[in-house]
């Protein structure tokens, strides 16, 4: 399996939620792969790789390689970090006794040029599409919790979880192992009112019969339940109040914007949204 992460296709976005590990099977897999700065295989030595949930890092060396033996069956977060490059984290899902090729390519830090004093006419300024669609939907007032970005600046050295225990109505799980903190609506399993739980079987990681809420980063579908071992909901406890400029909740799927509802929606859904600029 071929994991091939490229960073220049989003614009500006470099930061994605971590992934707890879910060991499936008790033959390691390995991870191997390459750095680079563009397609044309331009390669980047002395490139920092992490495996956050396993205390893991490599170096790349000149050639850009790097690989991690011996890793547990799951699905992991991957950091890589160098510099004069923006941070790029995404995931890997690692099969009992598989090899993950995992070709990252960078994107360079802007350079900043020398200021030019100019003269021009004011203009209104314009959120990113997506915090510009929370701010109007934070004015209507249609029955969902918001924390602005101006909020999470201020606190840039927060986990979300801070933030998080003061929506009504979110409970924050936590792992039954490890450090993790998972986010559900209160529901429970057998209380009649969570079709979405999971069953009774877990990956040990994170409680069983939980009405787990649905997350989207940046718009696009990260975590959307049932829970299963195969599909753990994201650990909060992992997500820092400077990697985000906005955060939406809806308790139910009447609440939910219809462009993310669904079949799923009734345990809720959370909106996350990156930040892009400094």
């Amino acid at each position: 399996m071929r994991s091939f992460i490229a960073a220049c296709l989003v614009t500006g976005l470099y930061t994605l939620i971590a992934l707890p590990a879910a060991a499936q099977a008790t033959r390691s897999g390995t991870v191997v792969g390459t750095v680079a700065r563009d397609s044309l295989g331009t390669m980047v030595g002395e490139a920092q790789v992490q495996l956050p949930e396993l205390n893991r890092s490599a170096t790349t060396n000149w050639l850009g390689e790097f690989d991690f033996s011996n890793v547990p069956p799951g699905r992991y977060a991957i950091r890589v970090r160098a510099i004069g490059f923006q941070p790029l984290i995404d995931s890997i899902d690692v099969q009992p006794g598989a090899r993950v090729d995992a070709d990252i390519i960078l994107t360079a830090t802007p350079v900043s040029l020398a200021t030019q004093h100019t003269t021009a006419t004011a203009v209104e300024k314009r959120l990113p599409i997506g915090l510009q669609e929370m701010e109007d939907r934070r004015k209507t007032h249609l029955g969902g919790y918001f924390v602005t970005d101006s909020t999470l600046r201020a606190n840039d050295d927060e986990k979300l979880t801070v933030f998080l225990a003061r929506i009504p109505g979110l409970h924050q799980e936590l792992g039954t192992t490890g450090s993790g903190t998972f986010i559900a609506n209160g529901r429970e399993s057998g209380s009649g009112g969570c079709v979405f739980c999971v069953g009774d079987k877990s990956d040990g990681v994170f409680p069983t019969g939980k009405c787990y809420v649905n997350v989207f980063v940046d718009g696009v579908p990260f975590f959307l339940g049932p829970a299963s071992p195969r599909n753990p909901p994201p650990d909060f406890n992992a997500l820092w109040a400077h990697e985000y400029s906005g955060i939406e909740y809806y308790p139910s799927a009447a609440t939910t914007p219809s462009q993310y509802n669904g079949a799923k929606a009734s345990c809720g859904t959370m909106l996350l949204w990156t930040r892009r600029t400094p």
